[in-house]
């Protein structure tokens, strides 16, 4: 494993990788390419070689961390850096990026390797967002394991709904299917929706988006930081024209009531974040028909299947169906400082548990 200083070399073979892999947006070049210019991590590139052939790459970073306040740790990160800021961002599935076939292996030998390294000092090794199927490949006998964060992901598989040649409506339960349709014919004639065609455009739908967004979340909005909002920016306007951007406008007549941003990768489409007029526009479910209308556009332009990512939500359980789950898991070494913590929150949980049962 070796710090980046400048590897022009980088692009390429990740790139060359890429297509190599079952991989996902969140460790695309266009993704990681704007995390590296926008944030400017430390990282340290690890490189796995089956002979001389490259089978894995990752980008870790060195990040300390303080917890109940007298608690110091360092930790080692994979393409995330420790700061809520410039984490805001959230990259889902945010996985090693591997060549089909090597899954298995990497992740088997990946924590100890780690461990390994003399410039890799660490007590705790941070990994995910990432999909839960892939840790059971992780060889984690000697550490002590914990989910930070944990949420279900839905989606919708158009393979199955072309199978049984229906339309997206069809494929959902009665009531959903109904909100939606009546939702449609009171907006009437006026109701369009509009997709952005170049690059400027698309920068002025982000802009859009901003006020509707930071009207339902106010200060846990992402638009606030400006670091997620730069980091954004340089996403769409290097990737629009990649095709792996994508932003969309609702409107009736010459109103704006709704946005969706999402990503187009490997034939998926991923949905990463919307602006929605919720205030004037609630009780015409204006979020469910953006859906619905986007939806069933990729379902006819062949995509394979919707993604709305990780995180609980009602909307989500009515347009798609749960098909998996996101984990935030540490990995810790066997250190007296970590197994106080550990027996601290076993401890915690255990009353927690006694109170909720009572």
């Amino acid at each position: 494993m070796a710090k980046m200083r400048g590897d022009d070399s980088l692009e390429k073979i990740w790139s060359t990788l890429e297509l190599e892999s079952d991989t996902n947006f969140f460790i695309s070049w266009n993704w990681i390419e704007s995390w590296l210019r926008v944030m400017k991590p430390c990282v340290s590139v690890c490189k796995v070689y089956s002979g001389k052939r490259i089978v894995a790459l990752g980008l870790f970073v060195i990040s300390n961390a303080t917890r109940h306040r007298i608690l110091r740790i360092t930790q080692l990160r994979l393409q995330t850096v420790g700061d809520d800021k410039k984490d805001q961002i959230w990259p889902e599935y945010n996985n090693m990026l591997v060549a089909r076939g090597f899954e298995s292996a990497v992740y088997q030998g990946l924590i100890g390797f780690m461990d390994k390294q003399a410039k890799s000092a660490w007590d705790e090794f941070v990994l995910g967002p990432i999909d839960e199927s892939l840790l059971k490949w992780v060889s984690a006998d000697n550490y002590y394991s914990y989910n930070i964060w944990e949420e279900p992901t839905y989606g919708i598989d158009f393979l199955d709904i072309r199978a049984k040649n229906q339309c997206y409506l069809d494929s959902l339960s009665k009531n959903t299917r109904y909100q939606i349709r009546r939702a449609i014919r009171d907006y009437g004639e006026g109701l369009a929706m509009v997709v952005a065609g170049s690059k400027e455009e698309a920068l002025q739908f982000f802009q859009g988006i901003s006020t509707f967004h930071k009207q339902r979340w106010r200060d846990a909005s992402g638009f606030h930081n400006p670091f997620f909002v730069e980091f954004h920016r340089d996403l769409i306007a290097e990737g629009f024209d990649n095709g792996v951007i994508e932003l969309v406008r609702l409107q009736v007549g010459n109103v704006d009531i709704g946005y969706l941003y999402n990503f187009i990768y490997n034939n998926k489409v991923y949905f990463y974040l919307s602006g929605i007029d919720l205030v004037t526009e609630n009780k015409r479910k204006p979020g469910l028909v953006l859906h619905a209308l986007c939806i069933q556009r990729h379902l006819e332009l062949g995509a394979d299947s919707y993604d709305f990512l990780g995180g609980q939500a009602r909307y989500k359980e009515s347009l798609g169906s749960q098909n998996g789950m996101l984990v935030v898991t540490a990995y810790q070494k066997p250190l007296f400082k970590l197994r106080v913590e550990q027996v601290a929150r076993r401890l915690k949980h255990y009353v927690q548990t006694k109170v909720l049962s009572n």
